[in-house]
């Protein structure tokens, strides 16, 4: 009696472990790393990003058909990537959403560490070319140099990090737009290369002038805190 119990026994845990042997193989041979991730937002962060998002983009007149995530963090602790999806109509009519680098097709892609980072200065970042920003800042020193205003290296120029700044800025930096040409260096991971196009140097000198003269080039020390204007 005793050696059918073990004989039976044995056959379990033989069966047992070919059960979990079968299942593990099965396990490893559809995981995938790329799309594996034990750290994600909840969906009510999730949601809340979304929310935020579209509120800004629709403050801006740049009104999106909706705004998702997956939620999964790039790594431990942040990093959230969500897409933005756009008509074709206005991608085609507004080219800061046309030419903005991180444009696919019809959707363009908003990456911010953490959802408290969510903000109208966060979205600039994601939306603008970081090349042409900062030409336009450089540009806009050598305006202060030309006028005799003070450069004090500690201070930051340009700074679209409100509604009012960001939508207002989003009309010259489209005119900019126009004005340069644009070496697109994503392939060396590096900030495209800006130059003034031929014969343009006069109007790209004149936007920088009404840039000034609408209240945009606004010294600061911090990233949110005017200091004088």
């Amino acid at each position: 009696m005793n050696d059918r119990v073990t004989v039976l026994l044995k056959a379990i845990l033989i069966a047992f472990a070919a059960f979990l042997t079968i299942s593990l193989l099965i396990l490893f041979s559809t995981f995938n790393p790329l799309t594996f991730n034990l750290f994600k937002a909840s969906p009510s962060d999730i949601r809340e990003g979304n929310t935020k998002i579209e509120k800004i983009f629709t403050s801006l007149d740049l009104k999106p058909e909706k705004v998702e995530s997956d939620g999964s963090y790039h790594y431990e602790g942040g990093g959230l990537t969500f897409t933005v999806h756009f008509s074709e109509e206005m991608i085609q009519s507004h080219p800061v959403l046309k030419e903005s680098p991180k444009r696919t097709n019809n959707r363009i892609e908003v990456y911010v560490v953490q959802l408290e980072d969510i903000s109208y200065a966060e979205v600039g970042e994601n939306l603008l070319n970081t090349g042409l920003y900062q030409f336009l800042e450089e540009k806009s020193w050598d305006y202060y140099r030309e006028i005799g205003k003070d450069q004090s290296v500690n201070y930051s120029i340009l700074q679209w990090n409100n509604q009012e700044r960001l939508k207002k800025g989003i009309k010259y930096y489209e005119k900019a737009l126009t004005l340069v040409d644009i070496q697109d260096n994503s392939a060396i991971r590096h900030i495209d290369t800006i130059t003034v196009k031929h014969g343009k140097e006069s109007q790209m000198k004149q936007l920088i002038r009404e840039m000034d003269e609408a209240g945009l080039l606004t010294q600061t020390t911090e990233k949110n805190v005017a200091v004088s204007q």
